[in-house]
């Protein structure tokens, strides 16, 4: 693996461990260069599952770019949405595709299976 990659999959290893596993929303500052957004929603998000934890499934890079696999697992003990706090326990999936330069992501975009999150929510698999 080239050290361009083992770089970017180092950046991108560290938005799931620090930044969510961790709890610190305010580190997107370090690792985005558009940091606003992502801190917003990551702060949002972990009001409403405070516990929750990723686990990187798989990553591939190749040259600017880096795509990961995670999956996800917490529990709702705050507001969501149109969703008062449940108490029940949540999983989902999803990829992350980024675009890095020099140390920041200056692009990215996640997929995640938000459906099936709210079908956890309202009572349905989990």
């Amino acid at each position: 693996m080239s050290e361009l990659a083992s770089k970017n999959k180092a950046l991108m290893r560290r938005v799931y461990e620090e930044m969510w596993n961790r709890a610190r929303p305010a580190i997107a500052a370090e690792l985005f260069a558009s940091p606003e957004g992502v801190e917003k929603f990551v702060s949002q998000f972990l009001r409403s599952f405070p516990d929750l934890q990723h686990r990187v499934e798989g990553m591939v890079a190749e040259g600017d770019q880096v795509a990961v696999r995670f999956s996800a697992r917490g529990t709702q003990t705050g507001p969501w949405l149109d969703f008062s706090a449940t108490g029940r326990s949540v999983q989902y999936t999803g990829v992350t595709l980024a675009r890095i330069a020099g140390d920041k992501i200056i692009e990215h975009h996640t997929w995640w299976d938000k459906a099936g999150l709210l079908d956890q929510i309202k009572g349905g698999k989990s």
